[in-house]
């Protein structure tokens, strides 16, 4: 009597599959703990890191389901398909981030003025070394780094404006608060706009306690504007500053930011800074000018 041949069922098919059905929910436990404040962020690159490996095993265990499958005839190829695709999903991220890795320079701070960027309002307190476990201090920048930058993203430069520094300042928090970046701090930004001349004139020789005063009734401090900006998916933090100066006829736009975490921010900062430049432009009527 002849006898019946029964297929085994491959287990690295089995795992292979069970490893990618764990990752999605993996990666979005990550990114809700992040964003609820109840994980820190180099805790996440570490569960990054480990969801990564076990992306990489499942394709691992992929390729040594296809083996027995083709080789001992065993069953598995539909968890073998979707454990395939699923890890692939979750590696594409990686992959991308490999390619801006790439691309960019090692960096997190950026600014449209390397040789003199805007100094951060509360940004450097925050960020004083040992207060938070890993977070990346406020550094001056050397010129090594500054050419860097140059050389990197020479798109990235001042703005000059023909138009009044309250004008500007007022574009500027337009454009804060349609991104919905929460201001942490400001320098010389008016309370209120004076009424009559008299009110002018009393402004102009008053000093408040940040300095927002005019020196000698000649030349007005610069203005700053602070604030906290949080990436898309898992929320990592970025300080944001822009600085506006008034010259003779125009006004002059800075802006620097810098990740809280991480010695290479990917090129996110500098697309951060591309997009609010191209607000900025589009806000004053394309009327800028490089600086």
């Amino acid at each position: 009597m002849a006898g019946i041949y029964e297929r085994k069922m491959s287990n690295a098919a089995v795992w292979c599959q069970r490893f990618a059905f764990f990752l999605v929910p993996y990666f979005a436990l990550i990114i809700l703990l992040h964003r609820f404040a109840k994980i820190e962020t180099l805790q996440v690159f570490s569960l990054l890191a480990l969801g990564f490996v076990v992306a990489i095993l499942a394709l691992v265990l992929a390729i040594r389901a296809g083996t027995e499958l083709w080789y001992k005839g065993n069953k598995g190829g539909r968890a073998t398909v979707r454990g395939t695709f699923l890890a692939t999903l979750v590696l594409i991220p990686f992959a991308y981030h490999a390619y801006l890795a790439l691309s960019n320079p090692i960096a997190h701070d950026i600014a449209t003025d390397t040789f003199n960027p805007p100094d951060y309002v509360t940004a450097s307190i925050t960020r004083v070394p040992g207060n938070v476990e890993g977070m990346n201090p406020v550094e001056e920048y050397t010129l090594e780094y500054a050419d860097t930058i140059v050389l990197a993203y020479p798109r990235l430069k001042s703005r000059r404006y023909p138009a009044g520094p309250e004008r500007v300042l007022e574009a500027v928090k337009a454009i804060f608060a349609d991104n919905e970046w929460p201001m942490t701090g400001t320098i010389g930004v008016p309370e209120s706009k004076p009424e009559s001349d008299e009110e002018l004139a009393d402004h102009s020789d008053s000093q408040d306690q940040e300095g927002n005063a005019l020196e000698g009734g000649e030349t007005p401090a610069d203005i700053l504007l602070e604030a906290l900006v949080e990436s898309t998916v898992f929320g990592f933090k970025h300080d944001v500053v822009v600085r506006i100066v008034s010259e003779d006829e125009n006004t002059l736009v800075d802006i620097r930011s810098s990740s809280r975490f991480g010695t290479h921010d990917f090129g996110y900062n500098a697309r951060l800074i591309e997009a609010f430049l191209h607000q900025l432009d589009t806000a004053l009527l394309g009327i800028a000018g490089e600086g």
